[in-house]
């Protein structure tokens, strides 16, 4: 387990290691600059200039990274360009909300994916099966920022809830009526994917032997289900729980926007506008941090979970 631990860890700092380098030196091939951004693009030269020079943007690519390199080591974002604020205490100030988001919407997908998996499986391809088929293949076909202007325009406004902003964690009721509907668009197409592939295993578990002997031996048909077909059929899952959550981190992204969200989305949105570099590169840094843990977290279960793999 300790050797096992050890590789995770170096995959870790590999991963993070080379996604800084790449974000750092791409985010500068991009055409314009923070000082064009800030001062507009009537500027004279010779102010833009100056303010590249202030922020540092004049120094040799090789003498940025270094720094940038020895600011991420001391566990520094660097600083904003446009305001002067530490990038890491604003990116904390956001990342509870993206990271509350995901996690609702992880909920709603994998309860309601799973939940219409089994039914598809114990009803196949019977009616209950192909409305629930016809509806993951709907689930599928619509992008979750799609799905979240569909809740706006057609629950949101006629029920007048509302569609912006956060309400604190301690408002519990507030907090719900605010994250509901956004954690719904990204659930939907989580529960589309998580249903296809929860219907798959049922189907397969449901016809190997152990659960026609257990049948055949008078066993409820409710702890077949629980003790011979859910049980063996719940360890594949846990991989695609992770990738499911990796993907809404993304998607959060587009969501927050639509639902203007203070989160990682929205403020990488408003730093690429104005061409702060180092916002960029921290929201970055961070979500593939957040992604990393995940695997890794999800490799190490994974591992506890299944024998097979201590052997490997």
């Amino acid at each position: 387990m300790a050797r096992y631990s050890l590789k995770l860890f170096g995959r870790l700092l590999l991963t993070l290691g080379v996604v800084s380098t790449a974000v750092f030196f791409l985010i500068r091939l991009t055409p314009g600059g923070p000082a064009v951004a800030m001062l507009g693009q009537d500027a004279s030269p010779d102010a833009v200039a100056r303010l590249n020079e202030k922020l540092g943007l004049t120094d040799p690519l090789l003498t940025q990274y270094w720094n940038f390199l020895t600011q991420l080591l001391r566990g520094s974002l660097g600083e904003s360009l446009t305001n002067g604020l530490p990038v890491s205490g604003t990116i904390l100030s956001v990342l509870p909300h993206t990271l509350e988001l995901a996690v609702a919407g992880l909920i709603i997908g994998k309860l309601g994916g799973i939940t219409l998996g089994i039914v598809e499986a114990v009803w196949k391809d019977r009616s209950p099966d192909i409305i629930g088929r016809i509806m993951s293949l709907i689930g599928l076909s619509f992008p979750s920022f799609f799905v979240a202007v569909l809740l706006v325009l057609f629950i949101a406004l006629p029920l007048g809830l509302p569609t912006n902003g956060v309400a604190p964690f301690t408002e519990i009721g507030a907090n719900l009526q605010r994250i509901l509907l956004p954690a719904l668009a990204m659930g939907i197409v989580s529960t589309a994917y998580t249903s296809r592939v929860t219907r798959s295993l049922m189907v397969e578990i449901i016809g190997e032997n152990h659960v026609r002997t257990a049948r055949a031996k008078g066993v409820r048909e409710g702890r077949v289900l629980v003790r011979h077909v859910l049980q063996p059929g719940s360890l594949p899952l846990v991989p695609i729980a992770g990738i499911s959550f990796i993907t809404l981190v993304g998607d959060a992204v587009l969501i927050e926007t639509v639902f203007a969200r203070p989160g990682l989305g929205s403020l990488m949105v408003h730093a690429m506008q104005a061409r702060d570099y180092t916002t960029v590169q921290g929201c970055i840094i961070v979500v593939t941090t957040v992604i990393v843990l995940v695997n890794a977290a999800v490799d190490a279960f994974y591992h506890v979970l299944d024998p097979r793999t201590k052997t490997a």
